[in-house]
């Protein structure tokens, strides 16, 4: 309650929204309420809180009772209708001055649209970190299962001729659980971001298959444009994968009656000016829809988390593939560079760091080769808190001639090794899952071992491949890496190279 009589002149400079009302209409607005509604003084002068405002709770009248001094101000959250007929979010006040002829009601109109859109980016970002987190544990276990099957598939197709039907059968179904790892990495990789885990790609080949499967199903057709001589780029094949495929579907969504997808790819020596990318050679791909294009207001902020012109439910989304792409190839110090004239449909160029070699087969380094009759022999110990990911791994060593043992975490591992190094029998080698629920995992463990025995020979296993455990594994002190799920051939590899 405002007992002193009010100042017109002081409330016109007053920096927040100021109504008085006498009789229930409006006598009086300040340069702040004008600038805020974009309303002239005389449209405003006379009119009621219903004309001004939607959305105001029940309690809040003119006439209602002050409130004593010693109670605190309420304030209420209500819609203030602007001049083009769209609505703001404002807090309103009410107090009571004394005035000529008689009492004067003031309302204070403070605007918290940009508060509420905080209010609402935070929530959303606290429902991405809760999604990302269940998708992190949803791909553990995922991941474990992949490796039973994907482990147990492998074994099988080492006692099976080729030109058996079993083989062949048994080969479709270990291609398909390939599809569902690639499926897992990308959860991993939402739940965990992180550096990527680079290699030398064929982007050729990549972009053609990926944009394979995202049409799969469309009346799309792709024309590919991609030069004979395109370099390689050392990428992570997971991530690059997928903010290829998050464009391609980004453009088949732009076509909902069908189109064409135009794809090329080049050499390039030198980035366009505003690119703000250090000198050197890239790789230049382009993606190009026959949709609507995007219009000149939308365009800037197509990169933005959250932000999408399409309706949500059914196959919509909520703006976060091109933002993930955009993410993504940042990361690779590459850049994403839109050009969308309305009407003309979408032109996406990626630019990614060149590899110095092409991606002929004989440039792309040769692989390495391992007997199909390598047979080893020791004492190979594996810590991993799944049942059947330690059976499968029994199976797997057995079969490579290794005496497998076994821990469920941490703890029983180290007192497994340091009891194996009291009788005089170490153990060959150990593979130390990274991550294990309710206890120790690799990383804490292989520390303990080092101080046991400096010369251990220690493999992470880990379906993170994002993981510094994973991607600088040799700063932690193990010698080497095998990621979930991981299939025979693989495991045969790795023991070759790390045993001999």
């Amino acid at each position: 309650m405002i007992s002193k009589p009010y100042d017109p002149i002081i409330i016109e400079r007053i920096d927040e929204g100021i109504i008085t009302f006498e009789g229930g209409r409006v006598r009086q607005v300040n340069c702040a309420m004008l600038n805020m509604t974009d309303m002239t003084r005389s449209k405003m002068t006379g009119q009621t809180l219903d004309d001004l405002f939607d959305g105001l709770p029940a309690d809040f009248h003119l006439e209602r009772e002050p409130p004593e001094t010693s109670e605190p101000l309420m304030v209420w959250e209500a819609c203030l209708k602007m001049a083009d007929g769209s609505l703001r979010d404002v807090a309103v006040s009410l107090h009571s001055v004394e005035g000529e002829p008689g009492e004067v009601q003031i309302v204070i109109v403070r605007d918290i649209a940009e508060h509420k859109k905080m209010e609402k980016e935070l929530l959303k970002a606290r429902q991405l970190e809760s999604i990302a987190a269940l998708s992190g544990g949803i791909a553990h276990d995922y991941n474990n299962l992949l490796t039973a099957i994907m482990g147990n598939i492998s074994l099988a197709l080492t006692g099976i001729p080729e030109d058996d039907a079993i083989y062949d059968w048994l080969s479709q179904a270990q291609d398909a659980a390939l599809i569902a790892k690639e499926l897992t990495n990308r959860l991993i990789t939402f739940s965990k971001g992180g550096a990527p885990q680079k290699e030398t790609v064929d982007i050729a080949g990549l972009i053609e298959s990926v944009t394979a499967f995202a049409l799969s199903g469309s009346n799309i057709v792709a024309e590919f444009h991609i030069a004979a001589d395109l370099r390689c780029a050392d990428v992570d094949r997971t991530q690059i994968g997928q903010a290829f495929h998050n464009l391609v579907i980004n453009a088949r969504e732009a076509m909902p009656e069908g189109g064409t997808l135009f794809v090329s790819a080049v050499n390039q020596e030198s980035m366009p000016e505003g690119t703000h990318m250090k000198p050197g050679r890239y790789v230049a791909v382009s993606i190009k829809d026959t949709g609507t294009g995007i219009s000149p207001e939308v365009v800037g902020r197509i990169f933005d988390p959250y932000f999408s012109t399409k309706e949500m439910g059914g196959q919509r989304g909520m703006g976060l593939g091109l933002s993930i792409a955009n993410s993504i190839i940042e990361q690779h110090e590459g850049r994403i560079i839109v050009e969308a004239p309305s009407g003309e449909g979408a032109l996406f160029h990626v630019f990614l760091p060149a590899s110095l070699s092409t991606c002929g087969a004989a440039d792309l380094p040769e692989p390495a080769t391992v007997s199909e009759q390598s047979v080893f022999s020791g004492r190979i110990l594996v810590m991993d808190d799944e049942n059947m990911i330690r059976k499968l791994a029994g199976s797997m060593l057995g079969k490579l001639g290794f005496e497998p043992h076994f821990a469920c975490n941490g703890e029983e591992a180290i007192a497994a090794y340091e009891a194996a190094l009291q009788k005089g029998s170490p153990f060959d080698a150990v593979i130390l899952d990274l991550t294990v629920k309710g206890g120790m995992g690799g990383k804490e463990t292989i520390r303990h071992l080092i101080a046991l025995d400096p010369q251990v020979k220690a493999i992470v296993s880990s379906g993170y491949a994002n993981d510094p455990g994973v991607t600088h594994y040799s700063d932690y002190g193990f010698c080497g890496v095998v990621a979930k799920p991981y299939r025979f051939d693989e495991l045969r590899q790795m023991f070759n190279t790390l045993l001999g």
